[in-house]
């Protein structure tokens, strides 16, 4: 069950009252015990909440008994902000151009007061009074914060998704002006040679340049001081000259900032781990045999669902089937994320021809929204009972790749941090995930390929349905305990997961839909016109659409076409979303004929060949209007021997003759009497 369940006793139940809502809060480990969240917004004036640990086997007794239930309904904002949900905030603060505060700036403030609670709140569940330990951090903020209200913004973030705009007030027009919390000059101890003011402080763009510049120039076995070196010639713009005792040091001829070799050691240190900069210089060998201790087995450490969570990719070895006849697609890469403690997928996304970032954001939104609206994307007819597994890391696992990208997700709010990034080469770091990848034999000889019959969305469909099928097929039984209560359990991720979801024993985060749009698929520029939304030729529509009046409005305006911004899948574009007054809507794909549906299930890519496809037909069909229309006059001329434009101009109008008016009734007689016989 995710974090901000909501848990109610029908008839009350131990320190349960009857009619209140709980919403569960997390696990303390030592000892086993479960936290609550309470919250009281009924009256006037600020919310108030408590904070309690019960016994776990108290508590799972009551849900095993039934006096304890747990509501299916997730809230992703707290219910004094629940008018609030599905809108853009960070959207909403552009058109407020007239406030004299920005929403965010609100909820900063807040969430930097309570983050050193947040860091340690396994220590704060841990304790005997929870209410006192966490006052005890309302206590040491500065300036000193309000008991009442800290220990609210602290379960408020804690409950509902982590997100930062769990932290807004309800009077959005009040506060005051944020504060420069940077220091105005270098901290840290002052320079011995060159005097307590000399050096640049550490600013958080300085500190993206330093990681940014050990990244370009790492390799194995390269000294930190070769890389200080290399980034400070060629991404800080530095040169050398010679100072103080003939000595030489780095100046910039802009007299732009620039990190000390120690700020850039904290920088990167703080940002990559000191872990993996040994494992860079040393090697994973080394590292392993010399420095790192050992670390058992890969699932004794974690202790809750989506505690721990590994993604990897790989390739199908199918090439997909071309638009075109007879062309084939580059290889899919499919990238998974596997839970550690139940051994589960838990998500999937997709790229071609490469291990895109998007592949892995296709996969964290897999991970977040309900599975029965993840497959009718899809046009799968699948029961949501077969893949249950819903809900956002608290931290990730990745490689050295696309996935580790510091761009990985734009919304810092719904970013989980990478906890550790693996080394090249060195599976056996990521052996979870690398080991549930399909197995391929590698056969010897003249090169080949496997044209599939599949195309992209067929293929990744497929793979969609061996995800399901390793997870109720796989054996887990090396990953449970002897458990009296898992005892009958089938050894599968799928009904491991059950169990340990229907005793509360997960870490996962929420995520409403449109959070996850905005976060996790593609954005990319679409038109607006009179009758619907399109993405270059084709149309897109549904009745949210058309309720929300945006095809109205462009209808009346003087511009036949509007801008807007769109979000895909880049591997489906079956279905697209656009964001209108601030507000995610789905669409769906157009047909212009009434055809086969299937025809609508695309790839971008196959989209881009059919363009081209069109362009270059297109640019034949010119030619051919101009030369089918010269072979109709040619034809005419030939079989009446006179030009298709023959004739005189005269002035004036004609004038009706008697020869004239008695041949036009002769004709007349003889056409009234042809149609008169037939």
């Amino acid at each position: 069950m995710l974090a901000g369940a909501q848990v109610v006793a029908p008839n009350g139940f131990g320190s349960l009252r009857k009619g209140s809502v709980y919403y569960f809060l997390g696990n303390v480990k030592h000892p086993s015990r479960i936290a609550l969240a309470l919250f009281d917004w009924t009256k006037p004036g600020e919310p108030r909440s408590l904070a309690f640990t019960m016994e776990r086997d108290q508590f799972e007794d009551g849900l095993s008994r039934g006096q304890v239930v747990v509501s299916e309904r997730k809230q992703d904002l707290p219910p004094w902000l629940e008018q609030l949900y599905g809108i853009n905030l960070d959207k909403r603060d552009v058109g407020r151009q007239d406030a004299k505060k920005s929403y965010r700036q609100y909820v900063e403030p807040r969430l930097s007061h309570i983050r050193p609670a947040v860091d340690n709140i396994d220590e704060i569940l841990s304790a005997k009074n929870v209410q006192s330990s966490i006052n005890a951090y309302a206590k040491r903020c500065t300036p000193r914060q309000n008991e009442t209200r800290f220990r609210t913004w602290l379960l408020a973030y804690l409950c509902f998704g982590r997100t930062i705009w769990s932290l807004l007030p309800t009077f959005h027009r009040s506060g005051g002006w944020e504060r420069d919390t940077h220091a105005s000059q270098k901290q840290g101890p002052p320079s011995l040679a060159y005097g307590k003011g000399y050096g640049h402080k550490m600013t958080r763009e300085l500190s993206e340049l330093c990681v940014k510049g050990y990244k370009k120039f790492v390799s194995q076995g390269k000294p930190m001081t070769h890389v200080y070196s290399d980034a400070m010639n060629k991404v800080f713009g530095c040169v050398t000259i010679t100072g103080r005792f003939g000595a030489k040091e780095f100046y910039h001829p802009q007299d732009k900032p620039f990190p000390s070799l120690r700020q850039f050691r904290y920088a990167v240190e703080k940002a990559i781990g000191v872990e993996a900069i040994q494992v860079n210089r040393y090697g994973s060998a080394r590292h392993r045999r010399s420095l790192a201790p050992s670390q058992g087995r890969f699932s004794e450490h974690v202790a809750y669902l989506l505690e721990e969570v590994e993604f990897d990719a790989y390739f199908t070895k199918e090439k997909p089937r071309g638009y075109l006849e007879g062309s084939v697609m580059p290889s899919m890469c499919v990238v998974v994320a596997r839970d550690v403690l139940s051994g589960a997928m838990v998500g999937i996304g997709f790229a071609l021809g490469a291990e895109r970032m998007t592949a892995y954001l296709n996969a964290l939104f897999s991970m977040a929204v309900p599975k029965d609206y993840f497959f009718g994307l899809w046009g799968m007819e699948v029961d949501p009972d077969m893949w249950v597994c819903q809900g956002l890391p608290l931290h990730f696992k990745v490689d050295r790749g696309a996935g580790s990208s510091e761009g990985l997700i734009a919304s810092e709010d719904a970013r989980p941090p990478i906890r550790n990034m693996t080394p090249a080469y060195a599976g056996q770091s990521k052996a979870t995930v690398e080991s549930s990848h399909p197995r391929q034999c590698n056969s010897e000889g003249e090169p080949h390929y496997i044209a599939s019959n599949l195309t992209p969305v067929e293929l990744a469909r497929r793979e969609i349905h061996a995800l399901i099928r390793y997870n109720h097929t796989a054996d887990m039984s090396a990953r449970m305990p002897m458990d009296r209560e898992l005892a009958y359990v089938l050894p599968t991720p799928h009904e491991i997961w059950k169990h340990y979801a229907g005793k509360l024993r997960s870490s996962g985060i929420p995520m409403s839909i449109p959070n996850a749009v905005r976060a996790f698929l593609k954005r990319l520029p679409m038109k607006v016109k009179h009758d619907g939304v399109y993405l270059d030729d084709r149309r897109y529509d549904s009745k949210e659409l058309r309720a929300s009046g945006l095809l109205s409005r462009v209808a009346r305006s003087s511009e036949n076409q509007t801008p807007i911004d769109g979000y895909i899948f880049e591997v489906n574009i079956r279905h697209v979303w656009v964001e209108v007054d601030h507000q995610i809507i789905l669409l769906d794909a157009q047909l212009p004929i009434r055809d086969d549906p299937e025809l609508l299930f695309v790839s971008i890519a196959e989209l881009r060949d059919w363009e081209a496809a069109r362009r270059t037909v297109g640019s034949a069909f010119r030619g051919h209007k101009a030369a089918a229309y010269a072979e109709s006059l040619r034809q005419f001329e030939t079989e009446t021997g006179k030009s298709w434009d023959s004739g005189t101009r005269k002035p004036g109008r004609a004038r009706k003759t008697a020869a004239a008016r008695q041949e036009a009734r002769e004709a007349e007689q003889h056409t009234s009497k042809r149609k008169s016989t037939s």
